[in-house]
This record gives C-alpha cells, sequence and structure tokens, in this order.
C-alpha cells in the first residue's frame, strides 16, 4: 500500500503545479461558462426567507454584523500599514498580538456581501465598500501588493521552518473576502486588491524549492487554492492558476486519490478546505481524479467519523474510522468542520443530484449550524459538546472571534442558498424552509409554506404569467416512511415513493397550483457504529438533547466514583420502544419512558444554556447491566458517607471555601468535569477527622499525554509522586493515598498542595476530597 500511496503522491506532483508554469501551458482552458454537474443553485437573491427559526438567526447575524465598528476591524491593518488607526482593537483571536489578526475581517467581508445579496440591505454594501477602500489603502501603504494585518515577517518565519500559526490561513479569508465583494456586490476594486495579493504571494513562492514549499504546506493554509482557483475564473491569469496549483498538497490528496484512508490523527479543519480546492480544479479541468478525490474524502468523513448530528471530530481531530464511543467530550464538533463540510457536500449534490447529499445537508444545517447561535443574542460557539452533561459556550461580541466566529457569521448570512437548486427544465426542492423563489428565467415565483420541523407537512404554491412545463423533484427524505404521501392541487399524487430519493412531478405548471407533502417523521435511535447500546434520539433530521437537570445527573450521569459520564444510562423497558413519548401540546418535545426521574428532550438546536445529552446508554431494567447500575449507585452513596471534605476544582465558590492558592495554574472543562493543572502550584486547605486515619483521594482523566509529572504534599511533607500518562485511556480514575495518621491526629485541617515538577505540569485534578478509612486495614495507594 505504501509503494501506491507513494506512486500517487507522485503523480499529483506532476499535475498540481509544483513544476511551475508547465502545468498551465498543458492545461484545457475552458469557458466561464462551463458548469461540471447536473444542477445549479440559485441567485442568492431569487431566494428570499420568510419567517422562521432560520428568519430569526439570520436577523440576530445582521444585528450583530452592523453592531461591530469598522474602525475597531480595520485597527490592526492600519498598524501594520503604517497608517493613523483611530479606536481601539478587537479581543480574542483579533487582538495585536493574536498571529491570527485579520481573519475574521476576511469573513466579515463575505458575510456582508452574502447578506447584501441576500436581501438588498444597502448597510451591507457600504460596510464592504468601506472595508474594501481602507484596505487598499493599507496595501498602497505596504508597497502595493501585500496585505495583511500582520508584518510578511511571518512568512519568513514560515519558510525558515520556524515556529507561526497558520499565516495562509488568514491571508486565505481576506482574499475570499474580497472575491465575494467583488461577485456578491461588484465591488471592482475588491478584485483589483485581491489580484495584487495573488501577485506578491506567486513572486514569494516563485522563489522556494519543491522541498521548501513542501515545509510551507505543512502549515494550515486554509482554502488558497479554491480562492486562487476562483480567482482565475475571474481574471484568466495564468500566474493566479500557477499559484493555485502550488497550493494543491500532493501529501494530503495522493492517498485519497488512491482510496486510501489517511484521516485518523489530523486536524480536520485544516484539510477539508484542502478538499474544496481539489473540487475547484475539477470543475475548471474536469480531471476524474479531482472528482474521485472529493467523492471519497466526503465518504470517509460522513460515513465513518460523524455523529448523529451530522458534526465529526473530538478536540478538532480524526480518530480511526467508526470507532466514535469513547470520543465524547466537550469539544466536539468544532462549528468551522461542520461549515466546511456542507460547502464539500453542496458541491457534490450540484455534480450528481443525488438525495444523500441533501440528506446530509440537512442533517448537519439543523444539528450542527442553526444550533450553534444564540438566536437572541447573536453569539456563537466553538465546540458543540457532546459529553453528557455539558453545556455551550457562547462567545461574546468583541472578544472572540474563533475561526468559528468568522465561519459562522457566513453561515447565517447564507441560509437561503442551498433550499431550492434547479438545471434548465427540473426544479429542484431540498429543504422544508419558509421561503419564496423568484426564478426568472422560467417566469415562475414559487412559495413554501411550513412549520417544519414542528409539523411533518410542507405546501408549495405556483405562480406562473404563463402556463411551463417542467419537473418538479420533491425529496423524499431518507429520515421518513412510505407512508408519505403528495397531494396535487388537492388530488392525491399517486407513484412509487422510496425514502432517500426524489419524487419527480412532470406536468405543465398553471398560476395557482399547488403542491402538498407529508412527510412522517418517526423516532429513531441512532447508535454509535462501535457500540450499539449507545445512542442518539432523532425524530426526522433533528437530534433531540436530553436535558440534564441536577436529579438526572445524580442518577443517570455519575459512575460509582461520583465522576461524570460520557454518555448518561437510560433505563428502558424490554429494551423496545417507545423510549420517548411526545408532549402534547409541545412539538418536538418528548419525555422518557420508564426512566425516573423523568428526562424531558428538545432539539439540540434549541438548547441554548442548559446543560444536556445527546448520546445515552440504553440499558434494559431485567438485564445484568441495570442490575450493576444500581450496584453502582449503592457504591456511590455508601462512598459519599466517608466522605470528610471534598473539592471541586475550577469552580469558583469551591476553590474560595477551600482558601485556593495558586501560581502558573490553569482550569477548564472537559468531559463534563471542570478541572484544574498547573507548571507550578496550587493547594487547598481541606477538613479532616482529628482521632482518625484520612486518605487523599483525587480524581484524573486516565489520557492525559506528556509531561505530567508533580508532586503532592500534606503541610509541606511529600505525600507522593504522581504520573499521568494514559492510566486509563478513555476514562476518569481514581488514586487513593492514605495519609499518615500522625499528620492529621489532632487536626481539624490540612493543606494539600500539588507542586509540578521542573518543565512537567501538576494535574490536571478533577476532584479532591478527604475522606475516612473504610477500614484500619487500608494503607495501599488504590487506583481505580
Amino acid at each position: 500500500m505504501l509503494s501506491r500511496v507513494l506512486c500517487a503522491i507522485s503523480i499529483l506532483c506532476a499535475t498540481v503545479g509544483l513544476g511551475g508554469a508547465a502545468a498551465v501551458c498543458g492545461a484545457k482552458m475552458l469557458p466561464r461558462s462551463f458548469w461540471p454537474g447536473i444542477v445549479q443553485p440559485f441567485d442568492m437573491r431569487d431566494v428570499r426567507l420568510l419567517p422562521s427559526p432560520f428568519l430569526t438567526a439570520r436577523e440576530a447575524d445582521a444585528h450583530y454584523l452592523l453592531s461591530l465598528d469598522p474602525n475597531r476591524l480595520l485597527y490592526n491593518f492600519r498598524v501594520n500599514a503604517g497608517l493613523p488607526h483611530p479606536g481601539r482593537p478587537l479581543g480574542g483571536w483579533e487582538s495585536p498580538d493574536c498571529e491570527l489578526r485579520g481573519h475574521f475581517v476576511g469573513h466579515y467581508l463575505s458575510a456582508c456581501s452574502l447578506l447584501y445579496r441576500a436581501t438588498g440591505d444597502e448597510a451591507f454594501r457600504q460596510r464592504v465598500d468601506y472595508l474594501v477602500a481602507e484596505l487598499a489603502k493599507c496595501q498602497e501603504a505596504l508597497g502595493g501588493e501585500y496585505l495583511s494585518a500582520f508584518p510578511t515577517s511571518f512568512f519568513d518565519r514560515l519558510e525558515a521552518g520556524q515556529p507561526v500559526w497558520a499565516p495562509y490561513y488568514t491571508i486565505h479569508k481576506i482574499m475570499a473576502g474580497l472575491v465575494d465583494a467583488y461577485t456578491l456586490c461588484g465591488n471592482k476594486q475588491a478584485l483589483r486588491v485581491a489580484e495584487r495579493m495573488a501577485a506578491y504571494f506567486k513572486k514569494r513562492t516563485d522563489r522556494l524549492a519543491p522541498w521548501q514549499m513542501d515545509r510551507v504546506l505543512q502549515v494550515e493554509f486554509g482554502g488558497m487554492p479554491a480562492v486562487l482557483y476562483r480567482l482565475y475564473t475571474l481574471t484568466h491569469n495564468p500566474d493566479d492558476l500557477v499559484l493555485a496549483h502550488r497550493f494543491d498538497q500532493a501529501s494530503f490528496l495522493g492517498p485519497l486519490a488512491l482510496h486510501h484512508d489517511d484521516l485518523t490523527g489530523i486536524h480536520a479543519n485544516t484539510h477539508i478546505p484542502k478538499i474544496l480546492g481539489a473540487a475547484r480544479r475539477y470543475e475548471l479541468f474536469r480531471d476524474p481524479t479531482y472528482r474521485s478525490i472529493v467523492s471519497y474524502f466526503w465518504d470517509l468523513v460522513t460515513q465513518t467519523r460523524s455523529y448523529a448530528t451530522g458534526g465529526s471530530n473530538a478536540g478538532e481531530y480524526w480518530g480511526p474510522p467508526n470507532r466514535l464511543a469513547n470520543t465524547l467530550v466537550s469539544n466536539n464538533q468544532e462549528t468551522c468542520t461542520t461549515y466546511n463540510m456542507l460547502k464539500v457536500t453542496r458541491t457534490l449534490f450540484t455534480w450528481t443530484a443525488d438525495e444523500k447529499y441533501a440528506d446530509f445537508y440537512e442533517r448537519a444545517l439543523y444539528n450542527g449550524i442553526l444550533e450553534a447561535q444564540d438566536p437572541q443574542t447573536g453569539m456563537m460557539i466553538y465546540y458543540t459538546p457532546l459529553a453528557a452533561g455539558s453545556v455551550k459556550q457562547w462567545g461574546t461580541p468583541t472578544h472572540s472571534f474563533w475561526c468559528c466566529y468568522g465561519t459562522g457569521v457566513e453561515s447565517f448570512a447564507k441560509l437561503n442558498d442551498s433550499i431550492y437548486f434547479h438545471s434548465s427544465d427540473a426544479l429542484y426542492v431540498n429543504l422544508f424552509i419558509p421561503s419564496e423563489l423568484d426564478w426568472r428565467q422560467r417566469g415562475l415565483r414559487l412559495v413554501q409554506e411550513t412549520t417544519f420541523p414542528e409539523t411533518d407537512t410542507t405546501e408549495l404554491l405556483f405562480h406562473l404569467h404563463t402556463p411551463t412545463k417542467l419537473t418538479l423533484y420533491l425529496r423524499v427524505p431518507a429520515w421518513t416512511t412510505a407512508d408519505y404521501r403528495v397531494w396535487v392541487n388537492g388530488r392525491p399524487f399517486r407513484s412509487a415513493v422510496k425514502p432517500g430519493s426524489y419524487l419527480p412531478v412532470e406536468r405543465v405548471w398553471r398560476d395557482g397550483d399547488t403542491v402538498k407533502m407529508m412527510m412522517p417523521m418517526p423516532l429513531h435511535t441512532v447508535p454509535m457504529p462501535d457500540d450499539k447500546d449507545m445512542v442518539a434520539f432523532t425524530v426526522g433530521p433533528i437530534v433531540l438533547a436530553g436535558i440534564i437537570t441536577p436529579e438526572v445527573r445524580e442518577t443517570y450521569l455519575l459512575d460509582a466514583h461520583g465522576m461524570p459520564l460520557a454518555a448518561g444510562y437510560f433505563p428502558v423497558n424490554g429494551g423496545s420502544m417507545p423510549m420517548l413519548r411526545p408532549v402534547a401540546g409541545l412539538p418536538l418535545v418528548y419525555k422518557s419512558v420508564g426512566a425516573d426521574p423523568t428526562i424531558t428532550f428538545i432539539p439540540l438546536y434549541k438548547v441554548i444554556h442548559q446543560a444536556y445529552g445527546v448520546y445515552w446508554r440504553l440499558m434494559d431494567k431485567g438485564s445484568p447491566q441495570y442490575a450493576q447500575f444500581k450496584a453502582a449507585m449503592v457504591e456511590r452513596a455508601q462512598r459519599d458517607a466517608l466522605v470528610v471534605d471534598r473539592i471541586q476544582p475550577g469552580d469558583v465558590n469551591s476553590e474560595q471555601a477551600h482558601h485556593l492558592q495558586a501560581h502558573d495554574s490553569n482550569t477548564g472543562v472537559f468531559n463534563g468535569g471542570q478541572w484544574r493543572d498547573g507548571t507550578g502550584s496550587f493547594s487547598w486547605q481541606l477538613k479532616v477527622l482529628p482521632d482518625q486515619p484520612m486518605v487523599l483521594s483525587c480524581m484524573y482523566w486516565g489520557d492525559e499525554g506528556g509531561e505530567r509529572v508533580f508532586d503532592i504534599l500534606v503541610n509541606g511533607q511529600k505525600l507522593a509522586t504522581q504520573t499521568l500518562l494514559h492510566n486509563h485511556p478513555g476514562a476518569f480514575f481514581e488514586v487513593d493515598y492514605p495519609i499518615p495518621f500522625d499528620w492529621t491526629r489532632g487536626k481539624q485541617s490540612i493543606t494539600v498542595t500539588f507542586q509540578a515538577h521542573p518543565g512537567a505540569i501538576a494535574g490536571g485534578v478533577f476532584r479532591c476530597e478527604v475522606r475516612r478509612q473504610a477500614s484500619p486495614s487500608q494503607s495501599v495507594l488504590k487506583e481505580r
């Protein structure tokens, strides 16, 4: 296999432009009107959103974008160009000391351009025009070609192999924003600025040997090939094509060309934009290798590494295929990844008109995009936590600007772009979102009225000047049943229905015609590929989240040692449906059947501030597993009865009450549990009993890596040295440290200190407590 992969890499190297202009000279140039697919999307200005959660989300996005001060967005660009810089810098990833500064401005240009195209609101065009004009001034001050919010020395470091945080990633965002400003707003100056930027980087990369360029490509470079191929379709400048080819990374694309799965262990969102570049290359040159790369990659991600939500990755990285049960954490499903996978999916749909792409698009749109915004504030999340008991962590208006903020403002600006598609004589209805389509070329205005997914019907109303013959392709979702029904002008339309396909309705359409669809939405369980008892509940495409109240948490989410479980226990009667029962009068709200206390389930996209769980481990009440669960609850109660004092690391109130002292220490949340660690030291005071032997017990995450070696001190005396290095992969574990009785005799409290070894880290400590010894004979270290 290795020799085949190396062969594919060498073949791709010969075609991706590593040899310079030779690749361009032999390329077949194609006209601007070239379209390699079966269907095309409509122009965004032709699709208008009607009242729905999607319109609400877009309006929240629009309000947020207009609330941002353009001078603050431009601050770092002006500083870098040596120009006057009124106002204050932004925070987060746009702060003056962040090496990705400027990236959000590119996203901002794209989002405002998309909103102008979608709504016609001149406020967004004015923002675009102002920003482009000011960026052009910065470019002139920097010599007329280079443009960024950071100096060119970042690229010197990149080319020298020195640490730097992804400068080409930021350049891609800026260039993409400029290209969008031109294509969506008609700003010609934006195209000139983008052309000059491309000229600068063409010259810069001209001087690099192939091995040097390969080293450059080892650092995340965003969608550089995709935006450069787009630029080439606008300029037809061969230099743009040569530069685009240089970013076609053969070492990544080569294995995919041979259908070799090489995704394990790689950073997800670093690589999806490279696939979008391969897609643009296929659309330009119709090279079947690149089409195969795109479709094979999509299959790998969506079929072997995606959750029920359509999102993927844990901590931004992909693991082995079909190994997901142990990956539920507080930083699953990076929103950027979903954003870019939707772009890949949309592209593949235009090439094939295959319903499976529309089905995935819908699932990821509801459960990976719509759910990632607080519609009251317009704020967004970086990750969608899938560990049970997690809470979404919302950003702030001026101190976040994560990568997912950038893709987020774009996502909510283009919610109308994939509802309908068309060929010359066919119209595809893909999404069931209240909207109005104006197909100008066919003289057709189509209104879709629906409250989906809160109801299972949608209705289409045709407005036509003259009768028109065309085929209406109605999506029959894979999640519906054979009871799917269609009525045309109130009469049943009789045709074979297969979920996961399209139902063609061919006729001469007249003004006032109506089509009504009823799509039954049964409750499904979606199991993990590697653990069939761990399931998510879905209704149609909607993933349901179980709300974690304190009672639910105490009963179903803690193990025998009181630590959170990644998937909550879910008792069922005989393992049969119904496991959930709908709540009358509350659409898409369900209650658990057979669980006490009852668990309430609502759509994940409606979860804002609640703690929740997506995956649940089914337990038949008559099974040995359920008996073990009940026994664990008894064990936990017995264990808790021995606790004298407990500190919850990372909890402000708990740590203050225990007199926290910390130096070079950090806190955070992981897998639903709070932690503290540090390269220095941290300590708490804990109560003890003066007349009984005590045990110090600490909880750690069993998959820690790196240098985590530390001493545990009691009143300044070393009790133990602890090393954390994959001690218990995929689970929390507990260590008991018996305290010599002489250290606590006659005392009311002790100071427990965690001291990192030089160059190492102490912790993370997820829980620390003092307990009475269960029996006088307990005198050895106990690890669970």
